[in-house]
C-alpha cells in the first residue's frame, strides 16, 4: 500500500509541472498579443491625418505643421496685426496713386496765379479803347510841343518797378507798376491838364492828364481823388493817393504813358 502511493506521487507531481507550464506559456502568448496589439495600434494612429479641432475650425481654419492658423480661401481679413502691417502700405499706394494722377501742387498753384494776370490783363482791354477816346476828343482842342526823350517826365512815386510794361500770355500790360504804400501822394509826371478823373473798370480810380496833343499820362488804382476833370496841373501837383482799387493784387501805381492815342513804354520817358 505504501509502495503504491510512493509511486503516485512522482506522477502527480509531474502532472502539476506540465500543467503550471502549460499555464505559463499561455500566459507568455497572452501578453505577447497584448503587446503586439498595443504597438500595431500605435502605428495606426500615427499614420492616420489627424481631424481638425472644433475650435480651429471656429476660430478661423485649420492650423498649419507651425501651428499658426491656415487664411480660408476668399479670407480676405486675416488677423489684426496683418491689417495693421498692410494699412499703412496700402495708404502710402493710394497716396502715390493720387498723386500721380494729377500734377503737382505747385504747378496747380503757379496756374491759378498765371490765370488771375490773365484776368487782370484782359478786364482792361475794353477800358483802353474807351480812355483811346476820350484822349482824342481832348487831343482836338488842345496845341503844344511833344516832349520825347529821356528824363522828359517827373516819377509820379518813389518806388521800383514791380512789373514792366509788355506782353504778357499774348496780352498787352500797357503801363508799368510801380510799388509803393497806400496813400503815397501821387504827383502829376508833368504840366497839362486833367481829361480823365473817375472810376474806370479794371484801373479802378483813374486820373488821365493831357500833356500836348499827342501825349498823355494816366494814373490807376488810386485810392482817392486829389483833382477833377478840366482842372489844369503843373509838374509835381498832386492829383491823388496809392491805393488798391479795381482789378489789382497790391497797393501800387499802374502809370501809363499815350501818345497818340495808343499806350507806350512809359520808360521812354522817365
Amino acid at each position: 500500500m505504501l509502495s503504491r502511493l510512493r509511486s503516485k506521487r512522482p506522477r502527480q507531481l509531474g502532472r502539476r509541472t506540465q500543467l503550471l507550464g502549460a499555464i505559463a506559456a499561455v500566459a507568455a502568448l497572452v501578453l505577447v498579443g497584448a503587446a503586439t496589439g498595443a504597438i500595431d495600434r500605435d502605428s495606426a494612429i500615427r499614420a492616420t491625418p489627424s481631424r481638425p479641432a472644433v475650435e480651429d475650425v471656429v476660430l478661423g481654419g485649420l492650423r498649419d505643421p507651425a501651428g499658426l492658423p491656415a487664411r480660408k480661401p476668399g479670407n480676405r481679413g486675416g488677423s489684426r496685426a496683418e491689417s495693421a502691417r498692410v494699412e499703412p502700405s496700402e495708404g502710402r499706394e493710394k497716396q502715390a496713386k493720387d498723386e500721380g494722377d494729377g500734377p503737382p501742387q505747385r504747378i496747380l498753384d503757379e496756374n491759378r496765379k498765371l490765370r488771375r494776370e490773365l484776368d487782370h490783363l484782359k478786364t482792361f482791354e475794353a477800358e483802353r479803347r474807351k480812355v483811346s477816346g476820350t484822349l482824342a476828343l481832348a487831343a482836338a482842342g488842345y496845341d503844344g510841343p511833344l516832349q520825347l526823350g529821356r528824363g522828359g517826365l517827373a516819377w509820379p512815386v518813389n518806388g521800383p518797378v514791380v512789373s514792366p510794361f509788355g506782353q504778357r500770355w499774348g496780352r498787352l500790360h500797357a503801363g508799368i507798376d510801380i510799388a509803393s504804400p497806400a496813400g503815397t501822394v501821387i504827383r502829376a509826371a508833368q504840366s497839362g491838364r486833367v481829361v480823365i478823373s473817375a472810376p474806370t473798370g479794371g484801373y479802378g480810380n483813374y486820373v488821365c492828364v493831357q500833356h500836348t496833343a499827342q501825349l498823355n499820362s494816366c494814373y490807376a488804382h488810386m485810392s482817392r481823388f486829389l483833382v477833377g476833370r478840366g482842372a489844369a496841373v503843373r509838374q509835381g501837383t498832386p492829383i491823388g493817393l496809392v491805393g488798391c482799387t479795381g482789378h489789382c493784387f497790391g497797393d501800387h501805381l499802374h502809370f501809363e504813358t499815350w501818345v497818340n492815342q495808343q499806350p507806350v513804354d512809359p520808360m521812354g520817358y522817365l
